[in-house]
This record gives C-alpha cells, sequence and structure tokens, in this order.
C-alpha cells in the first residue's frame, strides 16, 4: 500500500499557516529552493547539458499549495495544468495550474481543486491529469479502489472549477484504476488491475443521457493471463477509436514479460477485439511495459520497458505497423538504458518533430538519481537513434509524471522531490528550452 504524507508543517487549520503561506508565496522561485531544502531536509542538485537552459519555473510549497506533482499537461493561455499526489487545502490531493510570467516575472501557482474525502470526495490523485473536450481535465485517485474524476472549468472568469466522480471503484465493476485517455466526444476510456476473475481490463466510461446522472460504465476486455497477457498498464487512443495499451505481464501473473496490443471497436453492444501486436521476450528483448504508449504520425508505436534490455534496465521501443493487410507488427529497439545512476524509464514519452522525450529515475536511497533525455531520429533511414542527456539530476527530486512539449522547443516536467514512500516533499516544476527540433 503506497502511504502519502502532506508537507510537513503547520496545520491547515491554524491562522499562523495561512500567515506563513501568505509570506511563502511573496518569496522568488529562487528564494523557495533553499527555504524548502532547510525545512525538509530536502536538496535539489542537477548538472546541465551543453545547449539546453534548464529553470526550475515553480517549487511547491506548504498549505496550501499542491505537493507531489504528478506531470504536466498543456493549459489555456500558455498555462501548465497537472495533478498532485497531497497538498491542496486539506491535504488530500489538488489539481493546479502554473502561470507564465508577464515579461520578467516568476510564474505563479493557483490551486484549481483541492479533494476533501471528509465530504464524500475521492482522494490522492495517482496520475498526470488528462486534457478533455472544452478545457475539462480527467485524472485517477487512490482512494475507493481507484476513482476516476472530471473537473470542468468555470462559466464565468475567476468562478469555480467544478469536479463530478465519474466512477469509484469500490462496488463497480473495474478497480485499481490506471491511466485514462478522453475521446472527442467526453468518452473515457482506462485500464483496471482487477476486474471480476480477470488479470485486468480495459473499460470505457461514456457520458449520460441526462446531466447529473451516473456515467455508464462498460468492460470493453477482460484479461486471460494467458496469451493476451496480464496486467494492463497503459492506453494511447488512435485512428478510429482503437486502443492501442502494454499489458506490463504475460503468461503465468507476475512472471511474464508483457506485450504490446490493439483493441477494436466492434458492433454496438458486441465485445471488443484484442490483438497482441508484440509480446516481449523477456532478457535483452525487454520486459514489462508499464508507462503508456503514444502513436506516432506514421502510425508506429513508442514505448519503454521497465525491465530488460542488455544491462537490465529497459529500453525504448517501436512497434511499426505491417506493410501489407494482416501481416506482423515490427518491432525495433530504439535505445537501451545503460546508467545505472541515471535509472530506469519514469514517464511516459513525449513526441516533437519526430523526436522522443522522456525520464529516467533512480529510487536507491544510497545512490538517488535521474535524467530527462532525447532520442533524435535518425538522418537517413534505417540509421541509428541518437541518445542526449538534456538534464542529470543528482539527488532525491527526481523526474516523475508526463512531459509537456511547448512550441518553440521548451520541454516541462515535475519532480516529486523523492520517492513518495520514503521521502515527503512538495516537487517542482522545470522547463527545459533549447530542445532541439527534429526531421518531421
Amino acid at each position: 500500500m503506497i502511504r502519502f504524507w502532506p508537507l510537513a508543517g503547520a496545520h491547515p487549520a491554524t491562522g499562523n499557516a495561512r500567515g506563513a503561506t501568505a509570506r511563502y508565496r511573496q518569496l522568488s522561485n529562487a528564494q523557495r529552493v533553499p527555504l524548502l531544502a532547510l525545512t525538509t531536509g530536502v536538496v535539489m542538485l542537477a548538472l546541465p547539458c551543453a545547449g539546453q537552459t534548464f529553470q526550475t519555473i515553480y517549487q511547491f510549497g506548504a498549505y496550501p499549495d499542491a505537493q507531489t506533482p504528478l506531470g504536466l499537461v498543456a493549459g489555456a493561455n500558455g498555462t501548465l495544468r497537472g495533478a498532485a499526489a497531497t497538498g491542496g487545502f486539506y491535504g488530500y490531493g489538488a489539481v493546479f495550474e502554473l502561470r507564465p510570467p508577464s515579461g520578467s516575472g516568476a510564474w505563479t501557482d493557483e490551486v484549481l481543486y483541492s479533494f476533501a474525502p471528509q465530504n464524500g470526495d475521492v482522494s490522492n490523485p495517482t496520475l498526470a491529469a488528462v486534457a478533455g473536450p472544452n478545457d475539462s481535465l480527467y485524472g485517477v485517485t487512490a482512494s475507493t479502489f481507484g476513482a476516476v474524476f472530471q473537473l470542468q472549468p468555470p462559466t464565468i472568469r475567476g468562478g469555480t472549477w467544478t469536479e463530478t466522480v465519474l466512477l469509484r471503484g469500490i462496488g463497480s465493476p473495474v478497480q485499481g484504476l490506471g491511466n485514462v485517455v478522453v475521446g472527442q466526444h467526453g468518452e473515457v476510456y482506462g485500464v483496471a488491475d482487477y476486474s471480476g476473475d480477470s488479470q485486468g481490463a480495459i473499460y470505457g466510461l461514456t457520458p449520460p443521457a441526462l446531466p447529473g446522472e451516473a456515467w455508464n460504465v462498460n468492460v470493453l476486455y477482460s484479461f486471460t493471463g494467458g496469451a493476451d497477457g496480464s496486467g494492463p498498464s497503459g492506453l494511447a487512443l488512435g485512428a478510429n477509436r482503437v486502443l492501442y495499451g502494454v499489458a506490463t505481464y504475460g503468461t503465468g501473473r507476475p512472471s511474464g514479460t508483457g506485450n504490446v496490443f490493439a483493441l477494436t471497436p466492434t458492433t454496438a453492444g458486441a465485445p471488443w477485439t484484442l490483438k497482441v501486436l508484440y509480446t516481449f521476450p523477456g532478457g535483452a528483448g525487454g520486459a514489462n511495459p508499464v508507462q503508456p504508449p503514444i502513436i506516432g504520425s506514421d502510425g508506429s508505436i513508442y514505448g519503454t520497458t521497465s525491465a530488460g534490455g542488455t544491462d537490465d534496465l529497459g529500453f525504448v521501443f517501436q512497434i511499426s505497423p505491417p506493410g501489407k493487410h494482416n501481416g506482423d507488427w515490427t518491432e525495433t529497439v530504439l535505445y537501451n538504458f545503460t546508467n545505472a545512476a541515471a535509472g530506469t524509464p519514469s514517464s511516459p514519452l513525449a513526441l516533437r518533430d519526430g523526436n522522443l522525450y522522456g525520464t529516467t529515475a533512480n529510487y536507491s536511497l544510497t545512490t538517488p538519481g535521474g535524467a530527462v533525455f532525447e532520442l533524435q531520429r535518425p538522418t537517413s533511414p534505417g540509421g541509428p537513434w541518437t541518445e542526449t542527456t538534456l538534464y542529470q539530476f543528482t539527488s532525491k527530486p527526481m523526474p516523475s509524471g508526463s512531459l509537456v512539449v511547448l512550441p518553440g522547443g521548451t520541454l516541462c516536467g515535475t519532480t516529486n522531490a523523492g520517492d513518495i514512500l520514503y521521502v515527503p516533499g512538495a516537487g517542482t516544476a522545470y522547463c527545459i528550452t533549447g530542445i532541439p527540433g527534429g526531421s518531421k
């Protein structure tokens, strides 16, 4: 069981906490970093890569700020949004928005929503927020055996964001919920660790016919632990509502090595059809994909494994569609992780101009660290991909959660201030400017 701790400090109910928070917010980001290091015992050290500029754009702080951010997604008007596992007004997590400075000022943070389980709400988000239609946000929490929420923007400027719990795992056909993806009409698809007697499931949520009624949940596919694998852990939504995903394990959970699959919709009321596109063999051939895959403009699927490869640290892979109908998909290893100090993949990949971006994290208590990397597409077909470490972390604040690529070559992400199992902390948001461009 994962336990979450709010950042050490005054209790939110006290006036002293509010006064301290007001004074804290008046500090610049440069002033906040050493202050937080003193109060939490966490110090961030990092080594920049030549050609890129690293900047901590925001240091998450004490109540009522969000804490332990889980990644970023682009919002309206140049903002960055995300979910945080802890913090907020009640200490049970929050959804936040970071706003860019005007001129040479500092980024500012606003908590859009604080989870309040004491009022029957869900709590403690586990994954980054996902952008949906009409500026809405979706996410997953740990409480009630997993829950899916929707956050809708206010109808008037400065108004209150509205949260709706779309699914509570407890008492539902799916529990232990993982990442979700959102369709163009607001339908939601997600993975579940458990569904009846199955070894994981893919489910869909559709809006109710009348506002205020419960959303409809349908189990689209239940894994058997056989050739179809088990433990689905990530999805990507492709054309024609086809869902591409990864199963962490293969035959005989948890000893199997995982696969990449496609789940295709069929006629109304009929089960969806699952096809395994590639099964990882283990060892140097890779094993146990965990992060959600992404889909390239050519229909290829890109992702990472958490184990296997030349040094058993995982690798980045590409699954290419067949050249003819009903042909076999082809797997290519693009890069093997070999730096034990940097760790293993810790984020979904991001794609810009044909190049791939991601993070690694090392959760060792003795040699913590992590890195932000780029894989640049080869200049000629069939050539090798080129890996560049854009930024190297060397202490507890490690990169985690989803990355977002902004126009002009800026890559932004978050750190969780250490492994939340052991080290409480607030976390940071950072941006790397000047990332190289790539071929289309």
